[in-house]
């Protein structure tokens, strides 16, 4: 891969931690000790700590044992599901929805019973049709909030649609909400849990990859009900735990006054607005500005060509994005670009877009 090439296929930005972050783990490091070793019991009990009084800013309060950390998400939501999951258990997610979501449950052996997003209702649910993919199988739903590819932010009236279907087919739902802070325009995060009747039957996904740009540090989290506690720490022994010292990282992070998170946001913002506004200018291509994370999810299928030929043909022009196949099963006419690059290489971007365009 060649220094120009730009690329927009993962969602890794483009920009380092903030400088509190790194501060305090060299600090930790310097220090040594406990947190260069083990760790002991401490060291995680002040991050659980410093978790709670972060996510009672924006959803349910919880005890520090509610808070299970891991190195990052992925692995808390491999964790949480083998606790409620058998092979051959039934789980509801929507398409498009984040990728990594299906691989996770196709390699566990969890059948997936998929409801769309429509780009006719800008990426919405049709929450009236919900029912049809219930089946006595089903035992939990998955939501990504804000989804990704879609930027989609799921309203308040949504997620209580989706909490009284659970709570009628005693469904556990699984709440990833790692783009929480990246909202837009008038939209609004609303935490599943915070819903009434819904704390004791939500697991939260968390992480600190995209809010704080630590995609390298590994660091994550799930908040689970008491009644999944046990289970879910016997699963966690198991599991990839954090490296000691990332910890002071973490608490820095949520204990800072998220200005960096703030610029983040209006920074991903602008880049949502210009690459959208500069694709609907392409002939064939369509693209619905995302109401959330920072992702652009674009039409292609007035092109004629699958999202895996267009991301090859564009992989020649130096440039990546992921083919919209990998996040549902009748997605293939759409591509994921993560618009982790400077609107100046967006720029670029575009004209490369435009150059794949004209050779079809």
């Amino acid at each position: 891969m060649s220094k120009s090439f730009l690329n927009l296929d993962s969602g890794d930005p483009d920009i380092e931690a903030p400088k509190c972050v790194k501060e305090a783990i060299i600090k930790a490091l310097k220090e040594g000790g406990a947190w260069t070793h083990y760790g002991g019991r401490d060291i995680p009990r002040q991050f659980q700590e410093t978790v709670v009084d972060y996510y009672k800013t924006i959803g349910p309060e919880y005890k520090p044992e509610n808070v299970i950390p891991t190195a990052g998400s992925s692995i808390a939501l491999y964790m949480v599901l083998t606790t409620v999951f058998d092979k051959g258990d039934e789980i509801l997610l929507w398409e498009p929805s984040y990728s990594g979501h299906y691989s996770l449950l196709n390699n566990m052996g969890i059948k997936m019973s998929v409801a769309p997003l429509k780009e006719e209702t800008g990426w919405h649910p049709d929450m009236d049709t919900l029912q049809e993919y219930v089946s006595p199988k089903t035992k939990g739903v998955l939501i990504c909030n804000p989804n990704n590819p879609t930027g989609t932010v799921f309203k308040k009236e949504e997620l209580r649609a989706v909490g009284d279907l659970a709570v009628d087919h005693d469904l556990t739902i699984f709440s990833d909400e790692i783009y929480l802070h990246f909202v837009y325009d008038d939209n609004k995060f609303v935490s599943t849990a915070s819903l009434d009747g819904l704390k004791e039957r939500t697991i939260n996904i968390m992480s600190f990859s995209k809010t704080f740009s630590m995609t390298g540090y590994r660091l994550g989290y799930t908040i689970v009900p008491d009644k999944y506690i046990e289970k879910v720490t016997l699963a966690h022994d198991l599991a990839t735990r954090p490296t000691t010292f990332v910890y002071a990282g973490g608490i820095a992070a949520l204990k800072s006054d998220f200005t960096y998170v703030e610029k983040r946001k209006k920074t991903y913002e602008e880049r949502i607005d210009y690459i959208c506004n500069a694709l609907n200018e392409v002939d064939g291509i369509s693209c619905i500005p995302s109401e959330g994370a920072f992702y652009a999810w674009f039409n292609i299928k007035d092109l004629g060509i699958g999202s895996d030929e267009f991301c090859t043909r564009l992989r020649k022009e130096e440039v990546g994005m992921r083919p919209g196949k990998r996040f549902g099963l009748k997605t293939d006419h759409y591509v994921r670009a993560a618009l982790v690059r400077p609107i100046s290489e967006l720029k670029e971007v575009v004209a490369k877009v435009k150059n794949v365009v004209n050779s079809l």
